[in-house]
């Protein structure tokens, strides 16, 4: 483990850093990326910027073919958008990601099998800088780290401009902790509402039609309470290169949990140390 912070009814229990440098450095965070994503979808959807998740992807992507007309952002958001996906290491080395991600066939019916896919949240960083007019980090900036007090972030951006959906984001441990508290809160801070508290129940329900519990772009821990709306914890992951950094939220007991670590076969999972020694403690 290189960090650990456990955070319950607005104050800190527990700080655990490897040294001062993890502390304060900006980590590669991957995959939650796809988490902060989805929060700023909420946003766009309630600023008007986006009608709402049902809409086609074709409104924006007008080259793509008839195969892909029935592809909504929620389809993205679910992972059930049916686009082939052949992982990160084919998109990467092409000049234009999202032309690479369009042109790939429809494997599946949309919203009928959940794959795993950062082309789709790349879509989805598209769609947002076409429908708000700002660069995906620069709405961010403005609408959700700004007003959290978060100030030293970075957000990749492919060769087009558009930041990257899937994996692109780096930001501070601290800054971690208050998205997830963020959430916690229902959207709330300092009394004011920066996420509609709608969209935070809705993204964080199952909406996966496979057996992977899945939201819009969070996971849901598959756990004894997973039935209990009340009572269910979700979790924003990100994996690569040997890390897994992981918030974990329970609205109920208002408890957040922030990882970062270094993973080896032999280790357990910080889901693992999270479910056995802070959930159910």
């Amino acid at each position: 483990m290189e960090s650990c912070v456990v955070y319950e009814e607005n104050s800190t229990l527990f700080e655990y850093f490897r040294n001062r440098k993890t502390k304060d450095k900006q980590h590669k965070v991957n995959s939650i990326t796809k988490s902060v994503l989805s929060a700023l979808y909420g946003i766009a959807i309630q600023q008007g910027y986006i009608e709402n998740e049902d809409v086609p992807i074709s409104n924006y992507f007008s080259e793509i073919d008839d195969t892909k007309n029935g592809i909504t952002i929620r389809h993205l958001l679910t992972m059930s958008s049916g686009l082939r996906w052949s992982g990160n290491e084919a998109m990467i080395p092409t000049k234009n990601w999202v032309k690479f991600i369009l042109e790939q066939p429809v494997e599946s019916e949309p919203g009928k099998q959940m794959k795993y896919s950062c082309g789709n949240s790349h879509l989805l960083s598209a769609i947002l800088q076409k429908a708000t007019k700002m660069n995906t980090m620069d709405f961010a900036k403005k609408n959700l780290f700004l007003p959290l007090g978060i100030h030293d972030f970075n957000w990749y951006q492919d060769a087009q401009g558009i930041a990257v959906g899937g994996f692109g984001l780096r930001m501070k441990i601290e800054d971690m902790l208050k998205f997830g508290v963020l959430y916690s809160q229902n959207g709330e801070w300092n009394s004011k509402q920066l996420i509609p508290a709608g969209w935070i129940e809705k993204s964080t329900n199952n909406n996966s039609v496979a057996e992977s519990l899945y939201g819009y772009h969070w996971w849901i821990m598959n756990s004894k309470n997973v039935d209990c709306e009340e009572d269910k914890t979700y979790y924003a992951m990100g994996m690569g290169g040997m890390r897994g950094q992981y918030i974990f939220v329970n609205q109920e007991r208002r408890l957040v949990t922030v990882f970062t670590s270094i993973l080896s076969d032999n280790t357990s999972s910080p889901i693992q140390y999270f479910e056995n020694y802070i959930l159910n403690k």
